[in-house]
């Protein structure tokens, strides 16, 4: 009997509280005639032997499957290998069940796929190597990026070569910013540095940074 056509009177309230009883909440005196009533009413002991099967099944130790469908056909096998006297027709609590689990296993996925999901996927808009920026206030400024094996000591010597400083990165492409000194960043300075930092074997890209409009 599905919970729309429960019985009404004494005899439905302790139909509402047989999944209570299921599942462990009820106290001992609360209990107590619940069970009492389940001894001598035939109709409330198909529904508690139903129920308890469902609980059952829920409370396995197998972990939940992420597919919805493996998790629906694992629930059957387990509700068709109930003993003869504890097998009922499905009914809406049967299917209600099944949903529940194939609900908790989307969430479970969705949950791992947000742990595993990497920094870059919810970074900030892409940006390339000659998309226009504004200017800082120090001097002109120029992207570059290094090779791996650079040291420390020769990024120093570089950077005194050209007489900048890192303003900015790296990005995750490894792209660094670099500005001028103030006063160094005529077209002629520019274009200077650019030769000197293009010709030195650790660096794999330099390119000034076009100013927004």
């Amino acid at each position: 009997m599905s919970a729309d056509s429960a019985p009404g009177g004494p005899h439905g309230v302790i139909w509402e509280l047989i999944p209570w009883l299921v599942n462990g909440r009820l106290s001992g005196e609360e209990a107590a005639p619940v069970r009492a009533h389940i001894q001598s009413c035939a109709e409330c002991a198909r529904e508690f032997a139903q129920q308890l099967c469902i609980f059952d099944a829920m409370q396995a130790d197998d972990s939940i499957a992420f597919a919805s469908e493996a998790a629906f056909q694992k629930l059957a096998a387990r509700l068709d290998a109930a003993p003869a006297r504890t097998r009922v027709q499905p009914t809406r609590r049967w299917l209600a069940a099944a949903s529940v689990v194939a609900a908790l296993g989307l969430a479970a996925w969705g949950a791992w796929s947000l742990q595993h999901t990497p920094a870059s996927a919810t970074a900030a808009p892409y940006m390339t190597l000659t998309a226009p920026a504004s200017v800082a206030a120090g001097g002109a400024q120029l992207r570059v990026v290094f090779t791996p094996s650079l040291t420390l000591h020769e990024l120093e010597r570089l950077l005194h070569s050209i007489d900048a400083y890192i303003s900015d990165g790296p990005t995750e492409a490894g792209v660094f910013t670099l500005t001028l000194a103030p006063g160094r960043d005529s077209s002629a300075d520019v274009a200077q540095r650019l030769a000197v930092l293009r010709a030195d074997a650790n660096v794999r890209f330099a390119e000034p940074v076009v100013a927004a409009p």
